[in-house]
């Protein structure tokens, strides 16, 4: 893209969105990525080729982020753009197409570990092509082409030239790929776990979790053609405001890409968090329901009331004495007592007697599957 010198425009600057889309963007990747590697760090779990190559993504996208503020923050906005402009413009997008084949090959080594002898010959075919036409459009984004004079500048690979239409058919063609590996990658756990012997409905979850991508996939379709309409290349006031745009849509893919992949990898973590919030609500319900052991002589000889300053139930200075009294029983009496309590507390007319087995059974069995997981 190159900004004509003869045509004083004034441009509609697009910054301020650039800026907090990219930067929202990287610390959603940034999060993500952070969050995989401390559950399995928790876990014991040794980082893989996944993880390193996931790492790798995100430092790219991180590069990229901030060579484009560069360009922004120090004339992109303009009529006029010098040799400098024109070398960021290139680290940028060669930072770009590196971003995005790294955090598809991520995904692709994280199949590896989960496929057949065919799947897996497939797999590096897809690792190989994607990585080799990534390299082939980096180069070519330095070269000279031919017959363009704003192009023969000195920072550019000299030597021959190169047809500029076939440069830009290889660009849509690497573009096109590009998209076809995100479904081809979204739908390979399907193909992975279908004759797995396991329950349809957790067969149908790993594999839509998996398969994540797929949206990734359809965000690159909409940018592809967004990004190819003829007035993309109009220049008029809106012309860089739509490039920062088709900006945002590229950053997009390389951020979401990272962060699908993480998801199925902190499902054990969201459990976990899941059992310690259900865990603690749980507590905070038996705080307001005290246990009190019965004398089987007496009945539900006790009596309560309701402490409107702390919200719970008051014990009267009777029933704690008689709760001190049974505490120092042994195991076989508190046994015992605990056998005539359920039966008298399903003739008491108390229903705090009535109540509170449920309730301690309920969460014993929540502990006790908690431990099983």
């Amino acid at each position: 893209m190159t900004a004509s010198q003869n045509t004083k425009v004034v441009y509609v600057s697009p910054e301020k969105e650039v800026y907090t889309a990219l930067w929202i963007l990287f610390a959603a990747a940034a999060v993500f990525v952070g969050l995989r590697v401390w559950s399995k760090y928790t876990r014991r779990n040794e980082l893989w080729y996944d993880d390193y190559m996931l790492v790798l993504s995100l430092l790219v996208l991180m590069v990229t982020d901030i060579i484009i503020t560069c360009q922004y923050a120090t004339g992109y906005v303009t009529n006029y753009w010098h040799d400098r402009m024109h070398i960021l413009i290139n680290l940028s997008t060669g930072g770009t197409l590196i971003g995005q084949a790294w955090s598809k090959t991520a995904l692709a080594i994280t199949l590896l570990r989960i496929s057949n002898k065919k799947q897996i010959g497939l797999l590096w075919f897809f690792i190989i092509t994607m990585n080799l036409l990534m390299i082939v459009k980096v180069f070519l984004q330095w070269a000279k082409y031919c017959g363009k004079v704003d192009y023969q500048q000195w920072y550019r690979l000299q030597g021959p030239c190169v047809n500029y239409e076939f440069e830009q058919r290889l660009k849509v063609a690497g573009n096109t790929y590009n998209i076809i590996m995100d479904f081809v990658f979204a739908c390979f756990p399907w193909w992975i776990t279908w004759h797995l012997k396991i329950r349809g409905i957790e067969k149908i979850a790993l594999c839509a979790t998996m398969s994540l991508g797929m949206i990734i996939a359809i965000i690159s379709a909409i940018r592809t053609a967004w990004a190819g309409r003829p007035i993309m290349h109009r220049h008029d006031e809106m012309f860089i405001w739509r490039d920062g745009l088709s900006t945002i849509w590229f950053s997009a893919e390389v951020a979401g890409t990272i962060i699908v992949q993480c998801i199925p990898v902190l499902r054990p973590l969201m459990r976990d968090v899941h059992t310690l919030m259900t865990s603690k609500k749980l507590d905070d319900t038996e705080n307001g329901t005290r246990r009190i052991p019965i004398d089987p002589n007496r009945g539900s000889a006790y009596t309560h009331s309701r402490d409107k300053s702390k919200n719970g139930l008051k014990i009267n200075d009777f029933a704690l004495s008689e709760m001190m009294s049974h505490s120092s029983r042994s195991e076989t009496h508190e046994a015992s007592v605990t056998a005539l309590e359920e039966s008298h507390s399903a003739e008491s007319s108390w229903p705090l007697a009535a109540s509170e087995p449920a309730d301690m059974q309920t969460r014993g069995g929540h502990l006790g599957k908690s431990r099983g997981e």
